[in-house]
């Protein structure tokens, strides 16, 4: 089953310092790195490189970014024939800081993946409607998701959709998600709940999601298909960068569903490690883990 993303391409620029600044502050002593980041292409790298086959979908600038990336996304065993490149217009840009702890705070300068229009998306239907599942986030025009949704449910296709940075999502978008992974102050938000993670799940499926995921963090993941909460528990790590696990957990649990066409314990633990694994590691993409590895790391903890 191919995946198809659709979404976002950043250079990232990482700061990594004792602590984060408080507003109006700055921060000296850290270490800086350059790496490719942004959540589509986080989650395009880590389907691919957890096994899946994958096309992506994303929006480039004409800066001398694009060509540097769109050869390691070939290098990822990526179909790069979905990228599009903006006439004077730079690569989406993130600006990052990590503390000692891995926590971090980003600003993203959003660039070329702005101006990604239901009007390109209509130029590459074909790929969305040839796929098995279609993964989205929130780093482009909410108006292009929703598009691309209705392609993909037009051709019983499946849809993931992470919604973040977290946004608002009408019910329409909810009712064509097949899979809604959000973490835990997405949820709230989205659900307008104070409540625990299994009373989110099932308040966003009650909005038309088919499957709600909730990430926990450090506590693991769960999901609610409206018969049956799974709880999956977290593997225990030593944190150094948080930076794109999220990113890696959607891209690991797109791998799953093309691979099972459900939404399982099984799904959620290969998601949850490979996620896991990441935080071990400094850099979004740089730290994704790939399928041996995830794998081998699963069997060494049953």
């Amino acid at each position: 089953m191919k995946i198809t993303v659709i979404g976002s391409t950043n250079i990232d620029m990482c700061s990594h310092l004792h602590r984060l600044p408080g507003p109006g502050e700055t921060a000296g002593g850290g270490k800086f790195m350059q790496a490719n980041g942004g959540k589509g292409a986080n989650q395009a790298v880590a389907a691919a490189r957890l096994g899946g086959k994958v096309n992506f979908i994303t929006a480039l600038g004409d800066d001398n970014f694009a060509q540097q990336l769109k050869l390691e996304f070939i290098n990822e065993g990526i179909d790069t024939s979905g990228i599009i490149t903006m006439a004077g217009e730079h690569t989406g840009i993130a600006l990052i800081m990590i503390d000692s702890n891995g926590e971090n705070c980003i600003a993203v300068n959003s660039g070329a993946n702005a101006l990604l229009t239901p009007q390109h998306i209509d130029v590459l239907s074909h790929i969305i409607e040839q796929s098995g599942i279609i993964v989205m986030q929130a780093e482009i025009p909410y108006e292009t998701v929703k598009h691309c949704a209705k392609i993909a449910k037009g051709a019983s296709v499946a849809v993931l959709y992470n919604p973040a940075p977290v946004c608002e999502v009408d019910d329409e978008m909810m009712q064509m998600t097949d899979i809604l992974v959000v973490n835990e102050h997405e949820g709230a938000q989205l659900s307008g709940l104070n409540g625990t993670a299994e009373e989110i799940a099932r308040a966003l499926h009650s909005r038309g999601a088919r499957n709600v995921v909730v990430t926990l963090g450090k506590n693991g993941s769960l999901t609610f298909d409206g018969e049956r909460t799974t709880m999956v528990p977290s593997y225990k790590v030593e944190a150094v960068d948080a930076v794109g696990a999220g990113d890696t957990f959607c891209g690991a649990l797109a791998v799953a569903y093309a691979e099972r066409q459900r939404i399982d314990a099984d799904a959620l633990r290969f998601a949850t490690a490979a996620a896991a694994l990441s935080v071990t590691k400094a850099g979004a993409q740089t730290s994704i883990p790939d399928r041996a590895t995830t794998e081998a790391f699963i069997d060494a903890r049953k």
